[in-house]
Protein backbone atom coordinates (compact mmCIF):
# COMPACT_ATOMS: atom_id res chain seq x y z
CA UNK A 1 0.00 0.00 0.00
CA UNK A 2 1.19 3.08 -1.01
CA UNK A 3 1.97 5.97 1.34
CA UNK A 4 -1.09 8.09 0.08
CA UNK A 5 -3.31 5.03 0.02
CA UNK A 6 -2.80 4.66 3.83
CA UNK A 7 -3.29 8.44 4.65
CA UNK A 8 -6.46 7.89 3.19
CA UNK A 9 -7.52 5.08 5.33
CA UNK A 10 -6.44 7.13 8.69
CA UNK A 11 -9.60 7.75 10.89
CA UNK A 12 -9.23 11.12 12.42
CA UNK A 13 -9.92 12.14 16.02
CA UNK A 14 -13.45 13.41 15.44
CA UNK A 15 -14.38 10.98 13.08
CA UNK A 16 -14.63 7.89 14.92
CA UNK A 17 -17.53 6.15 14.54
CA UNK A 18 -19.88 3.71 16.78
CA UNK A 19 -19.19 0.48 14.62
CA UNK A 20 -15.40 0.83 15.64
CA UNK A 21 -15.92 1.12 19.12
CA UNK A 22 -19.02 -1.11 19.73
CA UNK A 23 -19.27 -1.17 23.43
CA UNK A 24 -18.39 2.53 24.16
CA UNK A 25 -19.98 5.93 23.35
CA UNK A 26 -17.01 8.01 22.13
CA UNK A 27 -17.15 11.39 23.85
CA UNK A 28 -15.60 14.99 21.39
CA UNK A 29 -12.02 15.64 22.12
CA UNK A 30 -11.05 19.01 23.22
CA UNK A 31 -7.61 20.66 22.89
CA UNK A 32 -7.09 20.00 26.73
CA UNK A 33 -7.82 16.42 26.92
CA UNK A 34 -5.40 14.09 27.36
CA UNK A 35 -6.35 11.66 24.47
CA UNK A 36 -4.81 7.77 24.15
CA UNK A 37 -3.73 5.94 20.88
CA UNK A 38 -5.46 1.94 20.79
CA UNK A 39 -3.45 0.10 17.90
CA UNK A 40 -5.83 -2.22 15.91
CA UNK A 41 -5.50 -4.51 12.93
CA UNK A 42 -6.04 -2.02 10.31
CA UNK A 43 -6.08 1.56 11.72
CA UNK A 44 -4.81 2.86 14.98
CA UNK A 45 -8.16 4.87 16.68
CA UNK A 46 -7.60 7.74 19.05
CA UNK A 47 -9.89 7.68 21.79
CA UNK A 48 -10.62 10.76 24.05
CA UNK A 49 -10.27 10.36 28.31
CA UNK A 50 -12.91 12.47 29.69
CA UNK A 51 -11.29 15.03 31.53
CA UNK A 52 -11.59 14.90 36.07
CA UNK A 53 -14.21 17.72 36.73
CA UNK A 54 -13.01 20.17 39.69
CA UNK A 55 -16.57 20.45 41.80
CA UNK A 56 -15.86 23.93 43.98
CA UNK A 57 -17.28 24.34 47.03
CA UNK A 58 -20.41 26.17 47.40
CA UNK A 59 -19.90 29.61 48.63
CA UNK A 60 -20.91 30.83 51.83
CA UNK A 61 -22.98 33.54 52.17
CA UNK A 62 -22.77 36.38 54.51
CA UNK A 63 -25.44 37.63 56.19
CA UNK A 64 -26.12 41.00 58.56
CA UNK A 65 -27.64 39.29 62.01
CA UNK A 66 -29.13 41.32 64.83
CA UNK A 67 -27.12 41.27 68.03
CA UNK A 68 -30.24 40.67 69.97
CA UNK A 69 -30.47 37.12 68.05
CA UNK A 70 -26.82 36.27 68.93
CA UNK A 71 -25.81 34.14 72.36
CA UNK A 72 -22.59 33.62 73.49
CA UNK A 73 -20.98 30.03 73.05
CA UNK A 74 -21.63 28.02 76.45
CA UNK A 75 -18.98 27.81 78.69
CA UNK A 76 -16.42 29.40 76.17
CA UNK A 77 -12.91 29.49 77.52
CA UNK A 78 -11.68 32.32 75.15
CA UNK A 79 -12.29 35.51 77.49
CA UNK A 80 -13.24 39.27 76.39
CA UNK A 81 -10.86 41.43 78.32
CA UNK A 82 -10.69 45.54 77.63
CA UNK A 83 -7.11 45.23 76.64
CA UNK A 84 -5.05 46.87 74.31
CA UNK A 85 -6.41 44.44 71.82
CA UNK A 86 -9.58 45.41 72.43
CA UNK A 87 -9.22 49.06 72.36
CA UNK A 88 -7.06 48.86 68.73
CA UNK A 89 -9.99 46.85 67.69
CA UNK A 90 -12.70 49.10 68.81
CA UNK A 91 -10.78 51.60 66.60
CA UNK A 92 -10.93 49.47 63.88
CA UNK A 93 -14.18 49.02 63.54
CA UNK A 94 -15.79 52.37 64.92
CA UNK A 95 -13.65 53.47 61.47
CA UNK A 96 -13.98 51.07 58.70
CA UNK A 97 -17.24 48.62 60.26
CA UNK A 98 -16.23 44.53 60.96
CA UNK A 99 -14.30 43.20 58.04
CA UNK A 100 -14.30 39.87 58.67
CA UNK A 101 -17.98 38.08 59.28
CA UNK A 102 -18.12 35.78 62.73
CA UNK A 103 -19.12 32.59 63.03
CA UNK A 104 -22.81 31.59 63.86
CA UNK A 105 -24.97 28.39 64.27
CA UNK A 106 -28.16 28.29 64.34
CA UNK A 107 -29.61 27.60 68.05
CA UNK A 108 -33.18 27.33 69.45
CA UNK A 109 -34.95 30.85 68.01
CA UNK A 110 -31.31 32.71 67.02
CA UNK A 111 -28.18 31.63 66.79
CA UNK A 112 -25.14 30.70 68.79
CA UNK A 113 -21.53 32.26 68.07
CA UNK A 114 -18.60 30.31 67.50
CA UNK A 115 -15.95 32.44 66.69
CA UNK A 116 -16.47 37.01 67.31
CA UNK A 117 -17.05 37.07 70.58
CA UNK A 118 -14.64 40.42 71.05
CA UNK A 119 -16.04 41.48 67.03
CA UNK A 120 -19.36 41.54 69.40
CA UNK A 121 -18.73 42.77 72.41
CA UNK A 122 -16.79 45.89 70.03
CA UNK A 123 -20.20 46.29 68.30
CA UNK A 124 -22.44 46.32 71.36
CA UNK A 125 -20.30 49.01 72.76
CA UNK A 126 -20.74 50.89 69.51
CA UNK A 127 -24.11 50.63 69.34
CA UNK A 128 -23.85 48.79 66.05
CA UNK A 129 -27.39 46.62 65.96
CA UNK A 130 -26.45 44.10 63.24
CA UNK A 131 -22.79 42.36 62.51
CA UNK A 132 -21.73 40.47 58.99
CA UNK A 133 -21.85 36.66 60.10
CA UNK A 134 -21.91 33.11 58.32
CA UNK A 135 -24.24 30.37 59.57
CA UNK A 136 -23.57 27.06 59.73
CA UNK A 137 -25.42 24.07 60.60
CA UNK A 138 -23.46 22.39 62.99
CA UNK A 139 -24.08 19.51 65.91
CA UNK A 140 -22.72 20.39 69.17
CA UNK A 141 -19.36 18.30 68.38
CA UNK A 142 -18.36 20.10 65.19
CA UNK A 143 -19.59 23.53 66.96
CA UNK A 144 -17.35 22.88 69.67
CA UNK A 145 -14.22 21.94 67.31
CA UNK A 146 -15.26 24.80 64.63
CA UNK A 147 -14.70 27.38 67.88
CA UNK A 148 -11.67 26.05 69.62
CA UNK A 149 -10.10 26.03 65.38
CA UNK A 150 -11.56 29.39 64.97
CA UNK A 151 -9.82 31.11 68.37
CA UNK A 152 -6.61 29.29 69.10
CA UNK A 153 -5.06 31.40 66.75
CA UNK A 154 -5.20 34.32 68.41
CA UNK A 155 -1.96 36.37 69.44
CA UNK A 156 -1.77 36.23 73.00
CA UNK A 157 -3.88 32.91 74.97
CA UNK A 158 -3.52 32.79 78.75
CA UNK A 159 -2.88 28.96 79.88
CA UNK A 160 -6.40 28.86 81.15
CA UNK A 161 -7.97 29.54 78.25
CA UNK A 162 -5.66 26.79 75.98
CA UNK A 163 -6.45 24.21 79.27
CA UNK A 164 -9.94 24.73 78.94
CA UNK A 165 -9.87 24.82 74.71
CA UNK A 166 -7.58 21.60 74.85
CA UNK A 167 -9.94 20.28 76.77
CA UNK A 168 -13.05 21.24 74.93
CA UNK A 169 -12.24 19.71 71.57
CA UNK A 170 -10.60 16.34 73.73
CA UNK A 171 -14.19 15.71 74.87
CA UNK A 172 -15.51 16.64 71.33
CA UNK A 173 -13.50 13.96 69.82
CA UNK A 174 -13.79 11.29 72.13
CA UNK A 175 -17.94 11.94 71.76
CA UNK A 176 -17.62 11.78 68.11
CA UNK A 177 -15.46 8.54 67.81
CA UNK A 178 -17.89 6.79 70.11
CA UNK A 179 -20.64 7.73 67.61
CA UNK A 180 -18.56 6.51 64.42
CA UNK A 181 -18.06 10.39 63.42
CA UNK A 182 -14.65 10.14 62.90
CA UNK A 183 -12.42 7.19 62.69
CA UNK A 184 -9.85 6.33 65.67
CA UNK A 185 -6.31 7.84 64.74
CA UNK A 186 -3.78 7.88 67.81
CA UNK A 187 -4.25 9.66 70.85
CA UNK A 188 -6.54 12.53 70.90
CA UNK A 189 -4.01 14.25 72.81
CA UNK A 190 -1.36 13.45 69.66
CA UNK A 191 -3.90 15.31 67.24
CA UNK A 192 -4.99 18.14 69.29
CA UNK A 193 -0.56 18.42 70.10
CA UNK A 194 -0.17 18.38 66.15
CA UNK A 195 -2.43 20.81 65.69
CA UNK A 196 -1.44 23.26 68.35
CA UNK A 197 2.93 22.25 67.72
CA UNK A 198 2.92 21.10 70.98
CA UNK A 199 3.67 17.44 72.33
CA UNK A 200 0.93 15.43 73.69
CA UNK A 201 2.36 15.84 77.33
CA UNK A 202 2.57 19.67 77.05
CA UNK A 203 -1.62 18.75 75.89
CA UNK A 204 -2.06 16.58 79.05
CA UNK A 205 -0.12 19.33 81.32
CA UNK A 206 -2.56 21.43 80.23
CA UNK A 207 -5.62 19.51 80.42
CA UNK A 208 -4.71 19.07 83.80
CA UNK A 209 -5.08 22.79 85.16
CA UNK A 210 -8.60 22.33 84.52
CA UNK A 211 -8.71 20.53 87.83
CA UNK A 212 -7.32 23.48 89.45
CA UNK A 213 -9.39 25.99 92.10
CA UNK A 214 -10.12 29.11 90.12
CA UNK A 215 -7.88 30.95 92.34
CA UNK A 216 -5.14 28.93 91.87
CA UNK A 217 -5.88 29.17 88.03
CA UNK A 218 -5.36 32.64 87.90
CA UNK A 219 -2.21 32.73 89.83
CA UNK A 220 -0.82 30.40 86.78
CA UNK A 221 -2.27 33.15 83.99
CA UNK A 222 -0.73 35.99 86.33
CA UNK A 223 2.70 33.54 86.56
CA UNK A 224 3.00 33.48 89.56
CA UNK A 225 2.34 30.09 89.74
CA UNK A 226 4.73 27.86 87.70
CA UNK A 227 2.21 25.68 84.80
CA UNK A 228 4.61 22.50 86.16
CA UNK A 229 3.90 23.03 89.41
CA UNK A 230 0.16 23.67 89.26
CA UNK A 231 -0.25 20.37 87.25
CA UNK A 232 1.32 18.38 90.18
CA UNK A 233 -1.48 20.42 92.38
CA UNK A 234 -4.33 19.63 90.23
CA UNK A 235 -3.96 16.25 91.22
CA UNK A 236 -5.12 17.19 95.17
CA UNK A 237 -8.19 17.15 95.48
CA UNK A 238 -10.38 20.22 96.20
CA UNK A 239 -10.47 20.45 100.15
CA UNK A 240 -6.81 19.96 99.72
CA UNK A 241 -6.08 22.35 97.27
CA UNK A 242 -8.23 25.01 99.44
CA UNK A 243 -5.86 24.50 101.74
CA UNK A 244 -2.63 25.02 100.09
CA UNK A 245 -4.15 27.72 98.28
CA UNK A 246 -5.10 29.02 102.29
CA UNK A 247 -0.99 29.01 103.42
CA UNK A 248 -0.04 29.95 100.22
CA UNK A 249 -2.34 33.21 100.90
CA UNK A 250 -1.49 33.72 104.64
CA UNK A 251 2.55 32.72 104.66
CA UNK A 252 3.18 34.81 100.99
CA UNK A 253 4.65 31.81 99.31
CA UNK A 254 4.14 30.02 96.54
CA UNK A 255 5.17 26.01 95.54
CA UNK A 256 8.03 25.27 93.44
CA UNK A 257 8.24 21.59 91.03
CA UNK A 258 9.80 20.16 94.14
CA UNK A 259 7.04 21.18 96.46
CA UNK A 260 4.37 20.55 94.56
CA UNK A 261 5.69 16.77 93.91
CA UNK A 262 6.11 16.42 97.76
CA UNK A 263 2.56 17.43 98.11
CA UNK A 264 1.44 15.61 95.58
CA UNK A 265 3.25 12.10 97.05
CA UNK A 266 1.55 13.03 100.24
CA UNK A 267 -1.81 13.52 98.32
CA UNK A 268 -0.93 9.93 97.13
CA UNK A 269 -0.03 8.37 100.70
CA UNK A 270 -3.06 9.84 102.39
CA UNK A 271 -0.38 11.64 104.29
CA UNK A 272 -1.74 15.34 103.20
CA UNK A 273 -2.55 17.58 106.09
CA UNK A 274 -3.15 21.07 107.21
CA UNK A 275 0.37 20.73 108.94
CA UNK A 276 2.07 18.88 106.14
CA UNK A 277 0.97 21.43 103.66
CA UNK A 278 3.11 23.98 105.84
CA UNK A 279 5.45 21.66 106.45
CA UNK A 280 6.55 21.94 102.96
CA UNK A 281 5.75 24.83 101.74
CA UNK A 282 7.63 26.94 104.82
CA UNK A 283 10.58 24.66 104.13
CA UNK A 284 11.83 26.68 101.83
CA UNK A 285 10.26 30.28 102.74
CA UNK A 286 13.09 32.67 102.07
CA UNK A 287 15.52 31.08 100.25
CA UNK A 288 13.56 31.75 96.37
CA UNK A 289 16.39 32.69 94.31
CA UNK A 290 17.56 36.36 94.24
CA UNK A 291 17.87 38.85 91.13
CA UNK A 292 21.13 40.60 90.99
CA UNK A 293 22.12 43.45 88.54
CA UNK A 294 25.29 44.01 88.06
CA UNK A 295 27.17 47.04 89.36
CA UNK A 296 28.29 48.39 85.92
CA UNK A 297 24.92 47.90 84.51
CA UNK A 298 24.00 50.44 87.14
CA UNK A 299 26.63 52.85 87.26
CA UNK A 300 25.29 54.33 83.38
CA UNK A 301 21.69 55.57 85.37
CA UNK A 302 22.93 56.42 88.81
CA UNK A 303 25.77 58.63 90.35
CA UNK A 304 28.13 57.59 93.19
CA UNK A 305 26.34 59.30 95.51
CA UNK A 306 23.12 57.63 95.26
CA UNK A 307 22.70 54.95 98.29
CA UNK A 308 21.13 51.51 97.56
CA UNK A 309 18.31 52.28 98.70
CA UNK A 310 17.62 55.20 95.99
CA UNK A 311 18.63 53.12 93.65
CA UNK A 312 16.28 50.71 94.43
CA UNK A 313 13.19 52.50 94.65
CA UNK A 314 13.72 54.20 90.79
CA UNK A 315 13.74 50.47 89.79
CA UNK A 316 11.09 49.41 91.47
CA UNK A 317 9.27 52.74 89.61
CA UNK A 318 10.42 52.26 86.35
CA UNK A 319 8.76 48.04 86.79
CA UNK A 320 5.88 50.03 87.80
CA UNK A 321 5.12 51.45 84.62
CA UNK A 322 6.31 48.59 82.30
CA UNK A 323 3.13 47.50 81.29
CA UNK A 324 2.45 51.49 79.97
CA UNK A 325 5.86 51.41 78.81
CA UNK A 326 4.85 48.00 76.29
CA UNK A 327 2.23 49.86 75.05
CA UNK A 328 4.64 51.87 72.62
CA UNK A 329 5.99 48.74 70.82
CA UNK A 330 5.24 46.54 68.24
CA UNK A 331 3.43 43.73 69.40
CA UNK A 332 6.24 40.91 67.79
CA UNK A 333 8.74 42.49 69.59
CA UNK A 334 11.30 40.78 72.02
CA UNK A 335 11.35 42.10 75.97
CA UNK A 336 15.74 41.99 75.16
CA UNK A 337 14.96 44.67 71.79
CA UNK A 338 12.50 46.51 74.97
CA UNK A 339 15.43 46.43 76.75
CA UNK A 340 18.04 47.80 73.78
CA UNK A 341 14.98 50.48 73.13
CA UNK A 342 15.12 51.79 77.04
CA UNK A 343 18.50 51.43 77.85
CA UNK A 344 19.03 53.51 74.55
CA UNK A 345 16.13 56.49 75.80
CA UNK A 346 17.96 56.60 79.33
CA UNK A 347 21.09 57.32 77.87
CA UNK A 348 20.12 59.82 75.48
CA UNK A 349 17.50 61.33 78.29
CA UNK A 350 21.22 61.42 80.63
CA UNK A 351 23.13 63.34 77.61
CA UNK A 352 20.30 65.56 77.39
CA UNK A 353 20.07 66.70 81.30
CA UNK A 354 24.64 66.86 81.43
CA UNK A 355 24.20 69.13 77.67
CA UNK A 356 21.30 70.95 79.73
CA UNK A 357 23.58 71.35 82.73
CA UNK A 358 26.28 72.68 80.76
CA UNK A 359 24.37 75.55 78.86
CA UNK A 360 23.35 76.98 82.58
Amino acid sequence: MSKQQKSNTAVEPMEIKKAALPSEQTALPTAEEPVTTIPTEKNQITVTEPKPSKVKPAKETVTAIPLEKIQPFENHPFRVEADAAMAELKSSVALNGVLEPVLLRPKGDGFEMLSGHRRMAVCKELGIETIPAIVRNLDDDQATLAMVDANRQREHILPSEKAFAYKMRQDALKHMRTTGAVPPNGRITEQIGKENSKSHMTVNRYIRLTWLLPELLKLVDSKKLKETAAERISFLDETEQQIVLSIMQSELCVPNKAQAKRLKQMHDDRELTENAVKSVLMDSKGKTEKVSIPSEALERFFSKDETPAQITEAIIATLEHWEELKAHFQKDVSPVRMTEVIVKALENEKRRQRNKAQER
